[in-house]
């Protein structure tokens, strides 16, 4: 299974831009080609230059819009790594470009973008996110004069803040009950808390609850422990003490799973028990079976054989699950607000 983190598209009303209200089918025209756009960083030496290359480095990608929704582009994007070998004692480099898949939810008044997290391909997310802004804003701003940023969905904070802020209000919390780590690796995780004495940290019922989930992939089911009071009218006020409740937030900090906080008007906020601002992996995350994405491009199915229109109308149908439950609406700075 791919991680895939959640950006979200900006975009910049500039001085005098052309067509703004044009700019989702402006940016859906970089994109209906492979060849209508390219990656790259770096100054082209004058061989490249020659080839009409604009980078030193270029980084390709193929392109497929979903036949059921034309506006949701898949991009797999390779980077381009130079791999030293050595061979009968000769030093030799290879071009080794593991790739990886974005995901552009260009629908209307939608600015989602999913970008898978493989360190195997690029460090980061957001060193993918940076690399489309760069050449999407400048290609826009030359043509159109307005800029686009792309910026992480980030988790709000850390649990307890957020907990603070919205108690009176909250009526729930949703903990994970599945997770991608073995048990062995969350049981490490929970030693290492053990010992940095967290005031919230009970281990006591980690081994059950580790049961309890494993019997719940077995079974396939997906669900979460949702906590909340036995009296509907009373709200979910911070709670650090109870057995149940420690045990939960335990492992939800040994895991990196984020805790649901859901409020009465239906808000929810997603946030790590613990927050880690330098770490700009730690956002939104999905998982999603990347090799329905290879199919939709190569259509052929895992096992080898012919993708068959029912494979591939359920691999976008899945496509589409997941953008609608990361769907990040328009945020876009308007005109009036960059009047002085």
């Amino acid at each position: 299974m791919a991680k895939f983190a959640t950006y979200y598209l900006k975009y910049n009303h500039e001085f005098a831009p052309h067509d703004w209200e044009d700019r989702q089918k402006h940016l859906a025209a970089l994109f209906a080609e492979d060849s209508n756009i390219v990656f790259g960083e770096g100054t082209p030496t004058e061989a490249q230059q020659a080839q009409g290359l604009p980078y030193n480095r270029v980084f390709e990608h193929r392109v497929y819009h979903l036949k059921c929704n034309p506006d949701i582009i898949l991009v797999q994007i390779a980077n381009s790594i130079d791999v030293p070998l050595e061979n009968n004692f000769e030093q030799t480099v290879v071009k080794n470009e593991p790739s990886l898949f974005v995901i552009i939810d260009n629908r209307q008044g939608v600015r989602t973008i999913a970008i898978q997290n493989r360190r195997k391909a690029f460090s980061a997310p957001k060193r993918v996110a940076d690399i489309l802004a760069e050449k999407i804003s400048n290609t826009l701003s030359n043509n159109y004069c307005y800029s686009l940023q792309i910026l992480p969905d980030y988790y709000p904070k850390d649990l307890f803040k957020a907990w603070e802020e919205q108690q009176r209000n909250a009526q729930a919390m949703q903990f994970p009950s599945t997770y991608e780590m073995s048990d062995e690796e969350i049981l490490r995780k929970v030693q290492m808390l053990k010992t940095e004495g967290k005031e919230y940290f009970d281990d006591s019922l980690v081994p059950s609850l580790l049961a309890m989930s494993t019997e719940a992939k077995k079974a396939k089911y997906k669900q979460k422990y949702r906590v909340m009071p036995e009296d509907k009218k009373t709200a979910l006020y911070v709670d650090k003490t109870t057995v149940y409740m420690r045990n939960l937030l335990t492992l939800a900090r040994a895991t990196d799973e984020p805790v649901e906080i859901v409020t009465y008007g239906g808000t929810t906020f997603r946030c790590f028990v613990e927050s880690d601002e330098d770490n700009t992996d730690k956002i939104v995350h999905h998982s999603f079976d990347d090799h329905l994405l290879e199919m939709l491009f190569k259509g052929k199915r895992a096992d080898g054989q012919k993708a068959e229109p029912e494979d591939i109308d359920k691999a976008e149908g899945k496509v589409v699950e997941m953008l609608n439950d990361m769907k990040h609406l328009s945020e876009d700075v308007e005109a009036e607000e960059n009047v002085a």
